[in-house]
């Protein structure tokens, strides 16, 4: 019988880097529930509410431009704080102009928990908002307002920031039956009628049988009353950003929001205990059992309390990173971010590319841009390393913003526009990108005649 000797190389991970990591993944609100758990079991964790001005300093702080979203923000319900950004992140990957964002901004910081741009909710009296004191002192006029919440409205869920629940109703419709369809032409030019039960008249001016107007009343029946009614179920209601981020051409000043997160320390009257000190004048003798159940919850609480200050320094390393990276984004905007792989910040900062994903998952950070989620600054390079697909994106709705309706820029066209500016893309990327914006082809952008 031969014996042969072999030599392996194997990552054994610690139970304490394990536990780091898991703790990682977690963003701020998960992690606040993860400790209160974590205190419940153990008895040598103590959780105390952290006291700091950084936060509140950081939220007064005035945004650049005449509408502060900060203040929005901070006057949104719990409820529909979550909605927000999901619409918000929606809005970023769909390539709206600046100015375009910022009214996105007003729009979705202003709509009720239903998901509809009016005062009031629930109980209280509902009524359409005041577009004029909404954009007041904004240089928003109501056309660019209008124009926006239209694209708003058919994000998903479709139908948020509509004026009313026929305007819902009628989008549904649309989308669910078509255009022309009998559900479609009920909401639109018969809801008078509608409301009379006046069906036979409703059929003869259509020019329809009665049974066909009974049917499609019947599907309008069946669709959703509010907007956020279609979302589904388990949908998070409360999302907190992860870090503030307030950045100049002077500077970046990156704040992690651990105020939410509570202290961890070590329980004084477990570890008095423990080490068999005085208690009230008395000095406690405990038995072998009862000692080691308070060591190992007293080692584990260290163990915890270490692995809280390693998140906390990774997550910060990271997302200082990728701000740095990033830094032409926030000062000039979109079309400057560039590509950006989570391998780039891995090598940088010497950890592992699974450490940073773990970072970026389910993570937000508020900057003067609003709440942005941090996986959105990682993309792919289009036409040469230093042009990122988000970018190329942005480049191409400003160049059909600014085209002449009445002779549209093809696809071919643009393709020649990008290349003098230094951007080699395809005419077949250009339609991919056009159709991800929903920017229709140039015969349908053309000005009628």
């Amino acid at each position: 019988m031969k014996i042969e000797i072999s030599q392996q190389q194997k990552q054994i991970i610690s139970p304490m880097l394990l536990q780091t990591l898991g703790l990682v993944i977690l963003p701020a609100q998960e992690l606040k529930e993860k400790l209160e758990e974590e205190a419940k079991v153990n008895p040598a964790i103590q959780l105390e509410k952290k006291k700091s001005e950084k936060q509140k300093n950081l939220s007064q702080r005035k945004s650049p431009s005449s509408f502060d979203s900060q203040a929005f923000l901070e006057n949104l319900s719990a409820s529909n704080f979550n909605l927000y950004n999901t619409m918000m992140e929606q809005v970023r990957e769909s390539n709206f102009s600046q100015k375009e964002i910022k009214i996105a901004e007003i729009i979705l910081s202003s709509v009720s928990e239903k998901g509809f741009l009016q005062q009031g909710n629930g109980k209280d009296s509902v009524k359409q908002i005041d577009l004029p004191e909404l954009i007041a002192n904004t240089g928003i006029s109501l056309e660019e307002f209008e124009k926006v919440r239209q694209a708003v409205l058919r994000l998903d869920p479709i139908g948020i920031a509509s004026y009313n629940i026929h305007e819902y109703l009628s989008l549904q419709a649309a989308q669910k039956f078509g255009t022309e369809s009998i559900e479609a032409k009920l909401l639109k030019d018969y809801l008078t009628l509608l409301e009379k039960k006046l069906y036979t008249k409703i059929a003869k001016d259509i020019g329809v049988s009665y049974e066909k107007i009974e049917k499609a009343i019947a599907n309008i029946s069946h669709l959703n009353l509010t907007p956020v009614s279609s979302l589904p179920s388990g949908y998070p209601q409360y999302i907190v950003p992860d870090a503030f981020l307030n950045m100049n051409p002077e500077g970046i000043q990156l704040i992690l929001n651990d105020e939410y997160i509570p202290e961890v320390k070590l329980n004084k009257h477990c570890l008095n205990l423990y080490q068999n000190q005085t208690f009230k004048g008395k000095k406690t003798v405990l038995a072998p059992d009862e000692r080691s159940f308070l060591k190992e919850n007293i080692e584990k609480a260290k163990i915890l309390i270490e692995n809280l200050k390693s998140r906390k320094e990774i997550i910060f390393k990271v997302i200082l990173k990728i701000v740095e990276k990033q830094k032409d984004f926030f000062l000039k905007g979109p079309e400057y971010q560039i590509p950006l792989k989570l391998k780039d910040i891995a090598d940088e900062l010497n950890i592992h590319e699974s450490t940073v994903s773990r970072v970026v998952k389910d993570k937000y950070i508020q900057t003067n841009k609003g709440i942005i989620h941090l996986k959105s600054f990682f993309s792919t390079n289009v036409g040469n390393d230093k042009t990122s697909s988000k970018s190329i994106k942005e480049t191409l709705k400003n160049l059909f913003d600014a085209e002449d309706k009445d002779d549209p820029l093809s696809d071919d066209k643009a393709v020649e526009i990008l290349k003098k500016k230094g951007l080699s893309i395809s005419r077949r990327t250009i339609a991919k990108y056009r159709a991800e914006l929903r920017i229709p082809p140039a015969f349908m952008r053309r000005n009628p005649k």
